[in-house]
């Protein structure tokens, strides 16, 4: 998983590993970034990953350093394609809902234009929002796809947590 390498680059391998538990380790460290795992092992992993109590602003760095290693490997040649054909930020947050349904089994996501740079994303029906982690990462990652279409972007959570597996994040770019 792109998040774990994450936690192995801030040099929290050991605890992030032995916060796993012992039943299910090897399945979890084996996974590899970009392959379906089945939610319940994720849940262990953001687990884990929630248990190095990390602040907000170092998860969505390591969210935004998964996009970097990954994002840019699978997305690196389309990203500059449609930069290059005038893709703008807005081109970029309507399609979205349509990343979600590609990336994640379940759940959705609603954008509201909010102003000419700026939009509200609400995620909804997706229990792996119960981790502090995983939605901070998202944050990270996402501001990363973002940037690629304008010069700053910036995301914050305003909502989360009712009804549980929801979030909403509120987004800005210049």
């Amino acid at each position: 998983m792109g998040s774990a390498a994450s936690v192995r680059a801030i040099g929290r391998w050991d605890d992030y590993v032995a916060a796993i538990p012992e039943t299910q380790r090897d399945l979890i460290v084996g996974a590899v970034a970009g392959a379906w795992i089945p939610v319940e092992l994720a849940a262990l992993h953001y687990a884990a990953c929630d248990s190095l109590n990390l602040g907000p602003d170092v998860i969505a760095a390591n969210g935004r350093r998964t996009f970097d290693a990954i994002g840019g490997t699978l997305f690196g040649t389309i990203l500059k394609m449609a930069k290059a054909a005038g893709v703008t930020p807005w081109s970029f947050v309507e399609q979205l809902p349509r990343f979600w349904a590609r990336s994640y089994d379940g759940g959705g996501i609603e954008i509201v234009k909010l102003g000419p740079k700026e939009a509200r994303a609400r995620i909804v029906s997706v229990s792996l929002l119960d981790s502090a982690y995983f939605r901070h990462a998202l944050r990270g990652l996402v501001v990363g796809c973002l940037e690629r279409f304008c010069t700053k972007a910036y995301m914050a959570e305003t909502h989360h947590g009712r009804p549980p597996g929801t979030v909403t994040f509120r987004m800005q770019w210049a």
